[in-house]
């Protein structure tokens, strides 16, 4: 069995398409998710796994017999603070302050029972149990902090019993600097992967910044992104749920998504709030903005500008929908550029640099007048861009393929992993 540990919606994003290849190949896998505060059965391509016949759980309820009524009670309370939680922080914009505190309160009790279970019950035993039961072939994480969840006793147990451990991408790294925010640091990426056998990255710009924080060469493994791979986008096509209607725009306007990425990352929070307001008032354009989906306590930021808010569409019908994409440095700028469709890269709103811009392959904006020049262009030619697709198709190459000619991805990872598993 190989068993993939995910967490939360971005890591769902990344490891699925490994997991739907080796299902595909007849390879008996499972996926249990160890944040009891994300709903799994929500989210559409955990069903669609489960739907072909993967074992699809939370972590605790299935390897966890009941160990009297104590441990009922607060794995009860647990799950009852965090449903509170998302009752009272619903997935928008502008919900009130009173809603946010009482939202907030409940998922710390939530976190603080989830802790006290962690601590007395689910143990470097229960972790090697885990792995026995389950005939575990390899342990497969994103690129996750050991120290979270459980993870660091899985870790330890698979190395008591020699079955492999992988580490596979959660995301892209795009940035061409290594300053982009407070958390990064060489002690902490040492710590992070360290603990892993193999360590699996879209590219050679994240091995390189890890080797450079002193994580070893010989672990890392350049294979692509799996998220992104042609085979995965014409899958995930078929089954992700549309949530725009026909009618969301009317005819002769330009349609426009405009993604933001984290705010820690060195972004300008004022222009960027000038720049909400410039595009809300735009003629002939429809605009949706989607925040970060990992900006968690900072979408308040993206308040108050008379723009739609697009947080339960999926990535991949915006993309879809939208004529023009608006990134500043997140990764679905690839996703944009794979459909051939104009990708305007707001260089101004952070302090980063980043790899479409060195390669080429987007249309860069430096401030907010040629960002209207930029776009009242693009309303009389939708594919009238300065930049060139040979620029488009390096990046590409290096991002999504891994810098290889062969452009098997998912095959890749599935050779890679089965190839490097524990023989039963």
């Amino acid at each position: 069995m190989f068993l993939f540990f995910a967490r939360h919606f971005n890591d769902i994003d990344h490891l699925t398409p490994v997991v739907w290849k080796m299902k595909k190949a007849n390879h008996s896998v499972a996926v249990y998710c160890m944040n009891p505060r994300f709903d799994y059965c929500s989210d559409y391509r955990l069903r669609f796994l489960k739907d072909l016949g993967v074992t699809v759980d939370y972590l605790h309820n299935h390897f966890d017999s009941r160990r009297g009524r104590f441990h009922e009670l607060v794995n009860s309370v647990m799950h009852k603070a965090y449903a509170a939680q998302k009752r009272f922080v619903p997935h928008r914009l502008g919900s009130p302050s009173y809603e946010r505190l009482i939202g907030y309160l409940a998922g710390q009790a939530g976190t603080m029972f989830y802790k006290l279970l962690r601590f007395g019950y689910y143990d470097l035993r229960w972790a090697r149990s885990i792995l026995k039961k389950s005939g575990a072939r390899a342990i497969c994480f994103d690129h996750i902090m050991p120290g979270l969840y459980v993870v660091g006793n899985l870790l330890k147990a698979a190395q008591e019993m020699s079955i492999p451990s992988f580490s596979l991408p959660h995301g892209v790294l795009l940035y061409t600097n290594e300053a982009t925010k407070p958390k990064s640091t060489d002690a902490r990426r040492l710590a992070k992967f360290n603990g892993f056998d193999y360590i699996i990255v879209p590219n050679g710009l994240r091995k390189d910044l890890l080797v450079r924080s002193g994580v070893s060469a010989e672990k890392i493994f350049v294979l692509g992104c799996a998220r992104y791979s042609d085979e995965w986008l014409e899958q995930n096509k078929k089954i992700i749920p549309r949530r725009i209607e026909a009618t969301a725009h009317r005819k002769n306007r330009l349609k426009v998504v405009f993604m933001p990425s984290k705010p820690q990352c060195q972004a300008d929070l004022g222009r960027l709030n000038t720049t909400c307001n410039i595009l809300a008032g735009m003629e002939n354009i429809d605009v949706m903005i989607k925040p970060h989906t990992r900006a968690g306590g900072e979408k308040h930021l993206f308040e108050g500008n008379n723009l739609p808010d697009a947080s339960r569409i999926l990535t991949a019908e915006l993309c879809e929908w939208a004529d023009v994409s608006l990134v500043v440095g997140s990764s679905v700028i690839t996703e944009a550029l794979m459909r051939k469709k104009p990708a305007l890269y707001l260089k101004y709103l952070h302090a980063n640099t980043t790899l479409f811009e060195k390669l080429g392959a987007c249309w860069t904006i430096q401030d907010e007048n040629e960002l209207e020049n930029a776009l009242m262009s693009l309303q009389k030619n939708k594919t009238g861009v300065p930049y060139e697709e040979a620029g488009v198709l390096d990046y590409v190459t290096e991002v999504v393929y891994g810098g290889r000619a062969e452009k098997d991805v998912l095959g890749n990872y599935e050779n890679f992993i089965v190839g490097h598993a524990k023989d039963r």
